[in-house]
């Protein structure tokens, strides 16, 4: 009987053991930190650096828009924000901002939970949005990425840039 203990033991432990092939996820790990600083330059209007973090087949969607977008649409979009607003803020410390990458099989996924502020250059109102990112990754670089946020303000603010420059 005991042998018998012993031996569901062993095979419930090695059964147990995380082999990749499963569903695990990590926080303040290599990937969580790539997106971290890649906000940080996003921030900082550091381009350069960014161009690292994608695969160059990437693929962007943005909630409310059935458009896909690729690798050099971002840089285009990252400009347009800093066109359209100021102050841009994203707060990084512990409990407004969270980043966890889920491995599923072979498959990771990166989530970024947090609130992005601004104050708009045209409208002069001041912003505050929930965002979820989700990001899907190619060994080292993200080669799938969806915005989720309420784009209310974003759009306002395109349409009155757009009303004072004619477009």
């Amino acid at each position: 009987m005991k042998k018998l203990i012993f031996l569901c033991a062993l095979v419930l432990l090695f059964s147990c053991g995380n082999n990749n092939d499963g569903f695990y996820s990590t926080l303040n790990d290599n990937k969580s930190s790539a997106i971290k600083m890649q906000l940080e330059n996003y921030l900082s209007k550091n381009y350069e650096p960014m161009s690292d973090f994608y695969h160059d087949s990437l693929m962007l969607f943005v909630s409310g828009s059935s458009d896909t977008l690729n690798y050099f649409d971002v840089f285009e979009g990252i400009e347009l924000h800093h066109t359209l607003f100021s102050n841009i803020d994203i707060p990084m410390q512990d409990g407004d901002f969270h980043v966890e990458t889920s491995n599923y099989g072979k498959e990771a996924w990166s989530k970024a939970y947090f609130t992005w502020n601004a104050k708009g250059r045209f409208t002069k109102q001041a912003v505050s949005n929930t965002v979820h990112i989700a990001y899907r990754w190619a060994g080292d670089k993200v080669i799938e990425e969806h915005h989720y946020s309420d784009r209310a303000a974003f759009e306002n603010e395109i349409r009155v840039y757009s009303k004072i420059n004619n477009k």
